[in-house]
């Protein structure tokens, strides 16, 4: 009877308690009758650039501008680069000139910021894709001596210490990270993914192996020594290709123009680049290599290496293999030249291609 008496008090609560709710419970507004905030006119209008202008790095490009008020005093315009300030100018200069010397390749937002009436501002972007401006230098190449390779491994990765190469093999229920014997191509130690990972690049980093997969988003590392792997990482590129390392961080491709920056701990990215020659973007970056301050990288389907800047992404430099590439392997998009590791007690590389039968020992002349 004590909860039953107990339950009707509360209810009766209830009832009184609603309909003050109701009386006091605010309505939100009518958006169709609140008055619409006026759209305040543009102050100025950006002249030049013109959005997607293509220039090269070095170039001076012309901020021009004209005032749409005449009533409007500027005090100031500010240019920057990205979220950097490039320069600023006091007073209504009209024009400027922004230098393009430090800016990374490609497209790149430079923001006009015009400051007037002593408080107030206006913004306006443009997009400008910066070219090289460097011809890349040719690089040609002796061949030291040739190794046997196994012509089974689909080679996406290659990197040399202690006198081994360390590789990776790709294709779904075939890829592997192995230590192979450089005067034989045999593998000493061979660990094999599972069928679902298809192997791309691996970087050696502090003792220890990194490897990418090509679309599943997940990585490896491993013992140097023994291959016993340690963990798994996942990142947010959407595909794998090569791994390399410039001591500090891991750099990744994914197959377009970009190299992305990659912190090991956590695998996650610090910076980017993207890679441009003087006559515009180089796709399909594939197996990479840091190499004394810069990068070489396969390019996807080409028998050419290519040397980047890892600062600004410039290709500074190429090397033609052409003549190097198996007897029937020229035409087939199955067996191109992929893998490069340095030595850098001799200086010289070692290169190979997918599923090549030789591993070639080479010194590229000049030296990087």
């Amino acid at each position: 009877m004590k909860s039953f008496s107990g339950a009707l008090q509360f209810f009766k609560l209830i009832v009184v308690i609603i309909p003050l709710l109701s009386c006091c419970r605010k309505t939100a507004p009518n958006k169709s009758n609140s008055a619409e905030m006026p759209v305040r006119p543009s102050v100025v209008n950006l002249v030049s650039p013109v959005t997607n202008t293509v220039i090269h790095s070095g170039d001076s490009v012309k901020i021009a501008y004209t005032v749409n008020n005449d009533a409007v005093k500027v005090d100031s315009v500010a240019v920057f680069d990205g979220k950097k300030r490039s320069f600023s100018v006091t007073g209504d200069r009209r024009e400027a000139f922004w230098h393009s010397g430090e800016s990374k390749m490609g497209q790149t937002t430079v923001r006009v910021t015009v400051y007037y009436s002593d408080s107030l501002q206006e913004s306006h972007n443009v997009n400008l894709v910066i070219l090289s401006d460097i011809v890349p230098q040719k690089f040609d190449y002796k061949v030291i001596r040739k190794f046997p390779h196994d012509h089974e491994a689909y080679t996406q990765g290659l990197v040399y210490a202690d006198g081994f190469l360390y590789e990776s093999t790709g294709l779904e229920g075939k890829s592997s990270v192995r230590i192979v014997n450089i005067a034989s191509g045999k593998p000493e130690k061979m660990v094999a993914l599972a069928p679902k990972y298809f192997g791309e690049g691996i970087a050696l980093f502090k003792d220890q192996i990194y490897q990418v997969t090509y679309k599943t988003q997940v990585g490896f590392v491993y013992d140097k020594k023994t291959l016993n792997q340690i963990r798994s990482f996942d990142y947010q590129i959407r595909e794998g290709w090569g791994l390399t390392t410039d001591g500090m961080n891991l750099i990744m491709s994914d197959g377009s123009a970009q190299l992305f920056f990659i912190e090991p701990e956590y695998f996650t990215q610090v910076d980017q680049i993207r890679v441009f020659d003087n006559k515009g973007m180089v796709d399909s970056l594939n197996e990479i290599e840091f190499i004394n301050g810069k990068i070489l990288a396969n390019v996807y389907g080409k028998s050419f290496i290519v040397i980047i800047d890892p600062a600004t992404g410039k290709v500074l430099g190429k090397a033609d293999f052409s003549e190097l590439v198996p007897e029937g392997f020229k035409n087939d998009p199955g067996k191109v030249l992929n893998g490069i590791a340095y030595n850098p007690e001799s200086g010289h590389l070692y290169i190979t291609g997918k599923n090549w039968p030789v591993l070639y020992e080479i010194q590229l002349q000049p030296p990087i």
